[in-house]
């Protein structure tokens, strides 16, 4: 009963003493997935929600496509007229995902856009890059180059649509980098959200082509509440892919999952519970211009964010928690949140541009702080540490004292326990003598009455 109640008066002790521990109530539980590698990122920022082997390298089948469409946006014209080649066409098997594009059809830039990501053609998307490259093999090259301007540091395409090749790979974090990109270009969202699409006869096809997207996140009878783009993929080497993009209350979340299996819709049913945690546990917060100034300890300048720096955090993570950390040229800041939240978030809240303070005209020299110290505190926060210290004390000396009666009393009983053994003890020493006395008394009493009846016959 002791140790069971210094136990309850400890945990109340250290409850009070650390106000910011995070209770299992308020602690976010990241879903379980089927997919082996997975990623929820924030449209606006690129911050990572929660991340699974989100750097590993994994093959895309078609979401390749969503860095494709980067590049059309970005240097296509949608009014350009494509004239398909022969390595548009002898380069897609016909047992792939195709719209049966011939050499020497015409089609617009635009439906080539649109056969790609609606119904996920390769050969739409080989004409697209032999539009813009030349060659499928020139288009690769740049794909390269564009995702290494994006930090997709585990990338590399050998081809424009995602069939398989030993050296064509990515991983869910560079997946949603490409969505978040293209995001940029306002013909993204209708590209990469249209549900259905009609290409009319062209001068080597006289039916119309109807094109149905698969991605039913957002295409059956808007499955998921929210949702407006994607990309889906398939192949024996990749698996199932996914790409899904979504809306709620002015936050936009990527989620990005490779190689689900283990059960039917394994991809939608993760892409569910990763949108659900996201939209359900986070909610946007947007830091103050001086938080940066206010944690780092300099008196020579100030630095401030050169926009607005918002995040997104769940209710067990508060703004006052976070830390600051300039890089090594001092242009960028990392806000970062406690070590012990890495079970539920990503503790890189985000990476933020700086722009400098001029003090008296002089540009001052920035110096990198790797791990600031957070020297201003605010008031409220300053309370509620005394208060919980004083509560602590309070509890401590309760225990004390209590611990001392019990110690007391303790003893007190040990003493009368050993008394009342002597006491014992004594009194079995004693009865022997009694008796012994007894039988002299009566031994007496004997003979006297003899010696009395002897004077009597005399």
């Amino acid at each position: 009963m002791l140790k069971k109640l210094a136990c309850i008066l400890a945990s109340l002790i250290a409850f009070s003493i650390y106000p910011n521990y995070i209770s299992a109530a308020e602690v976010p539980v990241p879903p379980s997935l089927y997919s082996e590698a997975a990623v929820l990122m924030d449209a606006d920022t690129g911050q990572v929600i929660y991340g699974k082997q989100m750097h590993a390298r994994k093959y895309p089948a078609s979401t390749t496509k969503l860095l494709t469409l980067l590049l059309a946006m970005e240097r296509g014209k949608s009014s350009d007229i494509v004239t398909i080649n022969d390595e548009c066409v002898e380069t897609v098997p016909r047992n792939t995902t195709h719209i049966a594009l011939t050499q020497g059809e015409q089609l617009t830039f635009e439906q080539l856009e649109y056969a790609m990501m609606v119904e996920s053609a390769n050969d739409a998307a080989n004409a697209i890059a032999i539009h813009l490259a030349g060659t499928i093999a020139n288009f690769a090259k740049q794909m390269n180059e564009r995702a290494a301007q994006l930090g997709a540091n585990d990338t590399h395409f050998t081809n424009a649509n995602g069939l398989p090749d030993d050296n064509h790979y990515t991983s869910a974090y560079d997946l949603a980098l490409f969505a978040k990109e293209g995001l940029t270009h306002p013909e993204f969202r209708s590209l990469a959200g249209t549900q259905h699409y009609e290409i009319p006869p062209t001068n080597k096809q006289k039916d119309t082509r109807m094109l149905n997207n698969q991605q039913y996140m957002f295409c059956l009878n808007d499955t998921y509440p929210g949702a407006f783009a994607g990309k889906t993929g398939w192949t024996e080497e990749a698996g199932k892919t996914l790409v899904t993009l979504a809306e709620r209350d002015g936050v936009t979340l990527i989620s990005v999952v490779l190689k689900a299996a283990g059960t039917v819709d394994a991809e939608f049913k993760d892409s569910t519970a990763l949108l659900d945690y996201g939209f359900d546990h986070f909610k946007r917060v947007a830091v103050p211009p001086d938080f940066v100034t206010s944690r780092i300890d300099t008196q020579q300048a100030a630095y401030l964010p050169k926009a607005q720096m918002r995040v997104l955090l769940p209710d067990a993570v508060s703004l006052q928690d976070l830390s600051c950390a300039l890089n090594t040229s001092g242009q960028e800041v990392t806000l970062q949140a406690p070590a012990s939240s890495d079970s539920f978030m990503d503790t890189t809240v985000g990476v933020f541009p700086l722009e400098q303070t001029l003090v008296q005209g002089t540009p001052v020299e920035v110096t990198a702080i790797s791990d600031p110290p957070s020297q201003k505190k605010d008031s409220g926060r300053i309370w509620m540490i005394v208060v919980a210290v004083c509560a602590g004390i309070l509890l401590l000396a309760f225990l004390g004292i209590f611990l001392l009666r019990l110690y007391v009393l303790r003893k007190y009983r040990a003493k009368m326990r050993r008394r009342n053994r002597l006491e014992r003890k004594m009194m079995q020493k004693q009865r022997p003598q009694a008796s012994q006395i007894i039988d002299v008394t009566q031994d007496k009493m004997q003979k006297n009455k003899i010696r009395v009846i002897d004077q009597d016959k005399q």
